[in-house]
């Protein structure tokens, strides 16, 4: 974590604000570390390293306000919710942290695994807007190619999720979100060198495929455990956090999987690094989905989440909905791919359960009444896919 000169010092916030931001960073971290992983890139990684330190003082300044806030038992009992969800917002900081660490040092994913991560439809990208840059005095919500910026770095603060109306200046950092050729095309505008391409290799073995299968399980189902976790708090809702603490065993199985499948890898010593890499972070999301859980658990023991951090999590703009697929819906018997979700309601759909099962469905994953969708997106697509699942008329196409 980050180390601070001279003495301390405590500089009075809002915890809501705080909460705010801590929310943000935390699931900014895990993005930019994941990313940085998959596709070997030291300058997401060290973006990571730079949040973790920011995040380390936010804490500590939390973290003292609270023990001024608590002024007698009831008071302490309110703010209980608080402290464990700042706890666990320092694992999941911590791990991701550690995450990005091993790709600074060198240590990667193994190429055969790497290249097919090449080809997936989205990643992240960093790219500076340098003084002559087409970029400088655009508008976010105007950028061509169209990319999704999640994050500004401005004179080394953040700005989150900014509006469409930001204005890019020279000097400013973006964190966006793209396809591999939009991504690309980004960096070309902000008159940055475009990462190399790797050589191509041969055809990944199916023992590889399963390996890269596993990892973007565990990946995306911590990941989601986290979104889980925070809307079983905004909403008080034990079912939410009964479904974070199945994604927790879920995950705990997958890492015991991916485990036996390196175990079981025929690899020489040149790989040996790369392996236990991949070992180190699947131990790292299973931690991110333990720190979910230990959200969770602020409603799974009964304790009431303080009205505070319920307004914190509200502001943050994106949202999981939870909604049953009805008999009568449009959406049975279609792929995922082809209900068009997205486009009908600004929703996309992360996870499904069928039965007991709790999976993230392909987009050939056929849809059947009965199966309950958990998506995320903005606030206003929550009733979209209500009506949609329900076959209300206003889904219809």
């Amino acid at each position: 974590m980050g180390q601070s000169k001279g003495k301390l010092s405590f500089r009075p916030a809002p915890v809501r604000s705080i909460l705010v931001d801590l929310k943000d960073l935390c699931e900014l971290a895990i993005d930019l570390a994941y990313s940085a992983y998959l596709f070997h890139s030291p300058d997401l990684a060290r973006e990571v390293l730079e949040i973790e330190e920011h995040v380390d003082d936010m804490l500590l300044g939390l973290e003292m306000g609270l023990m001024l806030a608590a002024r007698s038992p009831d008071d302490a009992l309110a703010l209980v919710p608080i402290s464990r969800v700042a706890s666990s917002i320092a694992r999941v900081v911590d791990a991701a942290a550690d995450i990005a660490k091993m790709v600074v040092q060198g240590v990667g994913l193994h190429p055969a695994i790497r290249e097919m991560f090449a080809h997936t439809r989205e990643r992240l990208v960093r790219a500076m807007v340098h003084e002559n840059s087409k970029l400088a005095g655009a508008r976010v919500g105007d950028l061509d190619p169209w990319v999704e910026v999640i994050a500004i770095k401005r004179n080394g603060d953040w700005i989150l999720n900014p509006e469409d109306e930001e204005v890019l200046a020279p000097g400013d950092v973006l964190i966006a979100r793209g396809s591999p050729e939009e991504v690309r095309e980004l960096l070309e505008l902000a008159e940055e060198a475009p990462e190399r391409k790797p050589p191509a290799l041969p055809e990944a073995s199916e023992h590889m495929k399963k390996l890269a299968e596993l990892l973007t399980d565990l990946k995306e189902s911590s990941e989601l455990a986290i979104d889980l976790a925070y809307t079983s708090l905004l909403l008080n809702s034990p079912e939410l956090a009964r479904e974070v603490r199945a994604l927790e065993e879920y995950v705990d199985q997958l890492h015991t999987e991916l485990q036996v499948a390196v175990l079981t890898s025929k690899f020489n010593a040149v790989d040996v690094e790369d392996f236990l890499a991949l070992l180190r972070v699947a131990f790292l999301g299973e931690e991110i989905a333990d720190a979910a859980y230990g959200i969770a658990k602020v409603i799974l023991k009964g304790l009431e989440p303080h009205p505070v951090l319920k307004v914190a999590i509200e502001e943050s703009d994106e949202r999981v909905a939870v909604v049953q697929v009805a008999p009568n819906s449009p959406l049975v018997g279609k792929k995922l791919s082809e209900a068009r979700i997205p486009d009908e309601t600004g929703m996309w759909v992360v996870a499904m359960r069928r039965g007991t099962r709790l999976f993230r469905p392909r987009p050939d994953t056929a849809i059947q009444p009965g199966d309950v969708l958990i998506a995320v997106g903005y606030a206003e697509g929550e009733k979209d896919l209500a009506e949609l699942a329900a076959g209300g008329e206003q889904a219809e196409t």
